[in-house]
């Protein structure tokens, strides 16, 4: 036993509350977006950090009550829910950032959080959850799912269910390296964009003035030989322009390419997570990210 619980029941409990966590966040992004997304980190239908946060207060609420949660006042039940589903979101959030580079949400514009990963605001809607989730929904979880569904059959489908679990935990890792890699060349073609429109700028004007200096400081010599110094600078400065020209239009192709395959309308990828996260930011990429958010946007004002 671990806090009351069975291993049995912490398996199935992590299960179903994941699977419900991904519902809320679904039906939430539904009713405040007006469209239905995808709204788990993972590609499946389940949302982990609600089964990590349900199972947390479980613990806790265990050790502070030696009983079920449902045990314990409302009003403990309430901070207990605040603030350890709190912590919860808190250590994902940071612990993706720093494996991924993403935040895959973002509270700054909500007063008085904390580094972008949780706030006040939510940390209330957390502490109400959680007193709804073991007032209501536990009693009938623990009447239909666990103990309910005999061990021998139980752990077997409980072993699908977790090879499925990391099968897509494996491939949802790959995407984000992928995705991370497709936005790192991005950044780089993005900066070589840059450096050869300030070339092409730097070239036109500055040879221009330099063919003009040169003129002046020739006006000694013979009219012919002042034409044919000019024809030369001329010849030179446009072999350097269609050059620089050329490089610029291989980067734009090689940049529309790489957004193509970022932004394929697969049902997994760069796009799904995008979709899933509109308010993610990058640590490294944050440019090239709002870019390809940016063209989103416009995708969508198009149809």
């Amino acid at each position: 036993m671990i806090a009351g619980m069975t291993i049995y029941q912490i398996a199935w409990y992590f299960l179903i509350y994941s699977f419900l966590g991904w519902v809320v966040e679904v039906v939430f992004h539904a009713v405040h977006q007006g469209r239905i997304v995808n709204r788990g980190f993972l590609n499946g239908p389940v949302c982990p950090v609600y089964g990590f946060g349900v199972l947390a207060v479980f613990a806790v609420a265990w050790a502070i009550g030696r009983s079920a949660p449902e045990g314990l006042p409302l009003w403990q039940l309430f901070l207990v829910g605040m603030v350890f589903a709190t912590l919860v979101e808190l250590i994902a959030g940071w612990t993706l950032d720093k494996l991924f580079h993403t935040r895959w949400w973002d509270y700054s514009d909500k007063p008085l959080n904390l580094g972008g990963y949780i706030c006040p605001e939510y940390s209330l809607i957390w502490g109400l959850a959680i007193t709804l989730v073991v007032r209501d929904v536990q009693p009938l979880v623990r009447r239909t799912a666990a103990d309910q569904i005999p061990a021998d059959y139980g752990w077997i489908v409980l072993a699908v269910f977790y090879c499925a679990y990391l099968a897509d935990l494996i491939v949802t890792v790959l995407i984000i390296t992928g995705f991370n890699k497709r936005l790192a060349e991005l950044d780089a073609i993005r900066l070589s964009l840059r450096t050869v429109s300030d070339k092409l700028t730097e070239d036109i004007g500055g040879g221009a003035m330099e063919a003009t200096q040169r003129v002046q400081e020739g006006e000694v010599q013979a009219a012919l030989a002042r034409a044919e110094m000019g024809e030369r600078a001329a010849a030179r400065r446009e072999t350097a322009e269609n050059a620089l020209w050329q490089r610029r239009n291989a980067l734009k192709a090689k940049a529309k390419h790489i957004r193509q395959r970022v932004m394929a309308p697969k049902v997994f990828g760069g796009r799904r997570l995008m979709r899933a996260f509109p308010s993610m930011q990058h640590r490294d990429f944050g440019e090239v990210l709002d870019w390809l958010r940016n063209d989103m946007q416009k995708e969508k004002s198009s149809k």
